[in-house]
């Protein structure tokens, strides 16, 4: 197992490939994350996303990694997923989440004849019963450049928190095998979870660590 490459009280970080980590890890998991899709996506790819720190996404020619991931979960485990509605990930959900994210981020196919991809889907394999009540499953969780500015595929922490509450029960340790700049970590944080990051680029290691040393009320952001 990799050594950590930050950790604090509630998150600990791994700078390295989620096939050699998860293995070694114990207890009740959650696992939260958003896999290479295997679309290739690259900065200006999708309108909104104007990342400076990112230029495409480390693993995304293939969606391989996830489909190992959702082999190795093989039940055991909380599974929450984001997915690309069009190649969503194989296999039985308890539940599909649609999340709208709003018209400010969006894009891919062609501008004059396609309409603007401003939903993504989250596939959620949960172990509990729902814990907030029954919701629609239609979640407006509006996202703006301004999320995206440090990783390309960056979700926002409200959409996360929002997961967590509803899907994660306290003693479960939330994990994200993909990390990249730790919104997971810091939603998890904000609501007193212990948390695992795995990411196999070390400067969204370094990004991902400067977040969770911060303490900062994202949660209302």
């Amino acid at each position: 197992m990799t050594p950590y490459y930050y950790q604090d009280s509630r998150v600990t970080i791994h700078h390295g490939d989620c096939r050699d980590v998860l293995p070694f890890l114990e207890g009740g998991l959650a696992i939260i994350s958003d896999p290479p899709y295997g679309i290739a996506l690259r900065n200006g790819d999708v309108d909104g996303h104007r990342s400076t720190r990112s230029f495409g996404i480390v693993g995304d020619e293939t969606d391989a990694v996830g489909r190992w991931l959702i082999g190795w979960v093989n039940g055991r485990h909380t599974l929450i997923l984001f997915s690309s509605p069009w190649s969503p990930w194989p296999g039985d959900w308890r539940n599909l989440v649609v999340w709208d994210k709003g018209g400010a981020v969006g894009g891919r196919g062609d501008p004059a004849t396609c309409l603007k991809r401003s939903w993504e889907l989250i596939q959620v394999n949960n172990r509990w019963p729902l814990l907030n009540g029954r919701q629609e499953s239609v979640w407006r969780c509006r996202i703006t450049p301004v999320d995206t500015s440090q990783h390309i595929a960056a979700k926002p922490v409200s959409v996360l928190s929002r997961l967590l509450q509803a899907f994660v029960l306290p003693h479960e340790i939330v994990v994200d095998p993909f990390m990249g700049s730790g919104s997971t970590l810091v939603a998890a944080k904000l609501l007193g979870h212990r948390a695992i990051g795995i990411e196999i680029e070390e400067r969204y290691c370094e990004i991902a660590a400067e977040r969770c040393r911060q303490e900062v009320l994202e949660l209302g952001a």
